[in-house]
């Protein structure tokens, strides 16, 4: 994925939030430089980072919708936009953490 974490803050910053705490999101970015993990499951790490832990002030679910965006033009893929609002709120909303289930949510939305 071609975003980085200074990408990331501002694209947020846009949607009138701040970083209040960045350990997560630098975890997801080491983890999103591995070379052997899918794509799916390094946006799954940027996801849970951005809807689990809260990192920003306001705009989390905003700022993974963009995330998600950009990761479909990138790969030319489609979106099911109705499926992916509803896979982003219900990650927040559950606070689910496994990466593996949230990479299969982000399936079913981009394709």
């Amino acid at each position: 994925m071609k975003i980085s974490k200074e990408d990331l803050l501002r694209v947020n910053l846009g949607f009138g939030g701040n970083l209040r705490s960045g350990s997560s999101i630098d975890f997801a970015f080491d983890v999103i430089d591995n070379k052997k993990i899918g794509i799916y499951k390094k946006l799954a790490y940027l996801f849970r980072a951005i809807l689990v832990d809260h990192p920003f002030s306001d705009g989390n679910k905003r700022t993974a919708m963009f995330l998600a965006l950009s990761f479909a033009s990138e790969y030319k893929k489609q979106i099911d936009e109705e499926v992916l609002v509803h896979q982003i709120i219900s990650i927040a909303k559950k606070n689910e953490t496994n990466i593996r289930n949230i990479g299969w949510r982000l399936k079913n939305a981009i394709r």
